[in-house]
């Protein structure tokens, strides 16, 4: 009997990456929370976890830079992805009630999602903390009348109480596109419609992006998403990662990495892996989401 996958995470089991981790590698996967995004990668290199689960890009908040920055430091691939539609819930210890809390605690960002909240109830207090399922493991422990903005999966782990669902402002529009990472790349290379490459302009001259992306354009090849990040040790110096739809072993993408190297570009290709689609967070842990 095969042995089930361990997969990395950043953050305390509850967080909104451990369902990232359960929809890209499946229910039946062990996770392995850590502490840093580095974390993730390297027990990634090193065998301790089959796969990981990060986060790079949020529709409110924009691209999530470290992880950029560390797909080019660390020879991993991206064999997965998905999208999470992310719903803050109101949690609170058994027998507090919302008129009975003092305080939330919960990661800045999604206190500042869930401001209107606060707005309206400006005797409790938004209390800043380093991260939203951390923040639920601190107000079981304390077993107080603070509570916390997390998930209804952190809810279930520390036994805490569901207030209130959908506590953001803007219910259905913050999702969170994760990558799935892994020592070897998919072993199936037809199932890719989807591709994330790096590139590395060779100097600086005019028209030289432009005709780098019009080497996508002359073949059909639809770009999804540019991000520029500072170039290792040569200031004023820039990559670019880009995603577009797909697959690195179709002629046209050959193709278009040699008319990109041929530039005197350097081309990397972090993945061609199938496209991923917007999926609910998990509420229990051995319930599989319906889709939004």
């Amino acid at each position: 009997m095969d042995q089930p996958k361990t997969i990395a995470y950043q953050g305390v089991p509850g967080a909104y990456s451990e369902s990232a981790c359960l929809h890209l590698f499946g229910v039946g996967c062990r996770t392995l929370p850590c502490e840093r995004f580095e974390d993730v990668y390297e027990a990634v290199l090193d065998g301790r976890a089959d796969g990981g689960a990060v986060p790079v890009e949020n529709t409110t908040t924009g691209s999530i830079h470290p992880n950029y920055d560390l797909l080019m430091k660390y020879p991993v691939h991206i064999v997965g992805e998905v999208k999470l539609l992310i719903e803050h819930c109101l949690l609170a210890p058994k027998g507090v009630g919302i008129g009975d809390l003092t305080g939330v605690k919960s990661h800045p960002q999604a206190l500042a999602q869930c401001s209107d909240f606060f707005a309206s109830h400006p005797k409790i207090a938004a209390i800043p903390e380093f991260d939203t399922a951390g923040s639920a493991q601190i107000v079981a422990r304390e077993k107080g009348t603070t509570g916390a903005i997390a998930s209804a999966l952190a809810a279930e782990k520390y036994g805490l109480g569901i207030l209130k669902k959908n506590l953001e402002n803007q219910p259905g529009v913050n999702i969170t596109r994760f990558f799935a990472i892994a020592k070897e790349p998919l072993a199936d290379a037809s199932a890719g419609t989807k591709c994330t490459i790096v590139y590395t302009p060779g100097g600086n001259r005019a028209g030289l992006l432009h005709k780098a992306l019009s080497s996508f354009a002359v073949r059909n090849l639809d770009l999804l998403k540019i991000e520029s990040r500072p170039r290792p040790g040569r200031p004023w110096e820039y990559i670019f990662h880009l995603d577009f739809r797909g697959n690195a072993a179709t002629a046209a993408v050959a193709q278009t990495f040699e008319e990109l190297r041929l530039e005197g570009g350097e081309v990397r290709l972090l993945g061609c892996y199938p496209e991923g689609s917007t999926r609910k967070l998990f509420s229990s842990r051995g319930v599989i989401p319906e889709l939004p």
